[in-house]
């Protein structure tokens, strides 16, 4: 997920590639399959003297139970790659917790999955979690190190080795030899940037396409998507030109969008994060005890004691009906006034009506609380789509 650890992973492997070349792994394809795991292995290994893991079992057991089911969904399941190499075999998929606190996952040829504590605390649910190791799986299971790696062995053979042949022969100087190398290494940095976005692009519309086979829901993807393109929005802006290694997270995330709506996926945000909660609150108003409702943190209604029925009961029974208009995915313009000027709907359905009892209560007129009602929630609906905007 975060670039400089995945170019660090993918330099290591690099270097395991170009170590194996005087034994024809490209040559080989039979063999292929056990060398990546065996580079996947060393990688790990190395990568794995410089981090410290978590053994904490509830950690462990909760990574590893999501993961080897979508595993098992990447081992039979074929996917088509935009991007990558054909799956030859099945690997034996292993995921480790890393004591990091960046948001950030990574993985390795041949199975080998890390998911970082912080990453574990950022993720709202099971399904958000389940789409980051299903992305990571599909850069195993599409073989993007290893293509990685092979475009990166064309680059060298086909510019690199020729550069440096013709400026040696020809006898340049020193300083148009480091300018040409210096050439060089920008071009073969853009060209390998650009490889890495195709992957990743490609992992995004694998991992959705696992887990539709899966019980997680794939918006858990999108929700995850959103809030990591909101957090750095909120970020100084950082022109990354050829260094880009991933699209943009917005730009990832209206992918991801048009995916569902072509494979008829219902974007259910609230099913997969803490997206619009309905939370009670206590207050006290005129020396009385109130439940009042909350929707995202915009205060919405504390209703009276009324018919036998204290505030709390009241507040239970409409926070939840609101939840349910909520969840059916209703919009700030759903929100209006019926006819009667104090029952406040989304499209047809009622969710609460302001009776003389409550607005006596707050001081003011049973149509002005009505219409506050009504437009502290769409305040809180708007609020959610700003959030997802930037």
């Amino acid at each position: 997920m975060k670039r400089t650890t995945v170019w660090s992973a993918f330099l290591l492997v690099v270097s395991l590639l170009l170590s194996g070349l005087s034994q024809g792994i490209w040559a080989q394809p039979k063999q292929e399959e056990d060398e990546e795991v065996r580079i996947g292995r060393e990688a790990a290994a190395e990568i794995e003297r410089t981090m410290r893991l978590i053994t904490d079992p509830a950690l462990v057991e909760r990574v590893n139970r999501i993961g080897q089911e979508i595993a098992a969904v990447a081992n039979s399941v074929e996917i088509p790659l935009t991007w990558g190499l054909p799956r030859k075999t099945q690997f034996q998929y292993t995921f480790k917790v890393v004591d990091d606190p960046d948001v950030n996952a990574f993985s390795l040829p041949g199975g080998f999955i890390y998911v970082n504590k912080g990453l574990l605390d950022y993720v709202q649910s099971d399904h958000e979690l389940a789409a980051v190791l299903a992305h990571e799986i599909a850069h195993a299971a599409h073989r993007h190190l290893m293509k990685l790696g092979q475009e990166n062995e064309k680059i060298n053979r086909r510019v690199t080795l020729p550069a440096l042949l013709v400026m040696v022969l020809s006898g340049a100087p020193a300083r148009d030899l480091s300018n040409v190398m210096l050439g060089v290494q920008l071009y073969q940095i853009a060209k390998m940037s650009g490889f890495t976005q195709e992957a990743e692009v490609d992992a995004d519309q694998a991992a959705i396409h696992y887990l539709t086979h899966t019980q997680y829901n794939p918006v858990g993807m999108l929700t995850f998507m959103e809030r990591l393109a909101r957090d750095e929005a909120r970020r100084p802006e950082r022109q990354l030109g050829i260094f880009r290694t991933h699209p943009p997270s917005r730009e990832r995330a209206l992918a991801m969008v048009n995916l569902f709506r072509k494979l008829g996926i219902p974007i259910n945000r609230r099913a997969v994060a803490r997206i619009l909660p309905v939370e009670l609150r206590q207050k006290t108003v005129r020396d009385k005890s109130l439940t009042e409702i909350y929707l995202d943190s915009v205060p919405i209604f504390a209703p009276a004691d009324r018919d036998g029925m204290t505030s709390a009961e009241r507040a239970r029974e409409i926070s939840a009906r609101l939840d349910s208009l909520l969840n059916e995915g209703v919009q700030m313009y759903d929100i209006r006034l019926a006819s009667d000027g104090r029952t406040v709907v989304a499209r047809s359905s009622p969710i609460l009506t302001v009776e003389p009892e409550d607005a006596d209560l707050h001081g003011i007129g049973v149509r002005e609380l009505a219409e506050r009602v009504s437009n502290a929630i769409k305040r809180a609906l708007w609020n959610e789509v700003i959030q997802r905007a930037y």
